[in-house]
């Protein structure tokens, strides 16, 4: 798969998440799990996804904690 989809990819992941876990903690650490799956396979577009949900976003800020999504 080209990786100039895996934010897209991702995006249609969190509606996914979004519609069907209910538990925030859950969310989070699902999307924590997902952020290092998809980067390990050298997915570097995610921050596209940030806005989407603020679930996936506190997950992203957990992976890289120097980076501001505020």
């Amino acid at each position: 798969m080209g990786w100039g989809s895996g934010s897209s990819l991702m995006s249609e992941v969190i509606k996914s998440v979004e519609e069907t876990v209910l538990d925030t903690d859950q969310k989070i650490a699902l999307f924590y799990m997902l952020i290092d799956n998809f980067t390990d396979r050298d997915c570097d577009t995610l921050d596209e996804c940030l806005g989407e949900s603020t679930t996936f976003d506190r997950a992203y800020k957990m992976h890289w904690p120097d980076v501001d999504i505020d």
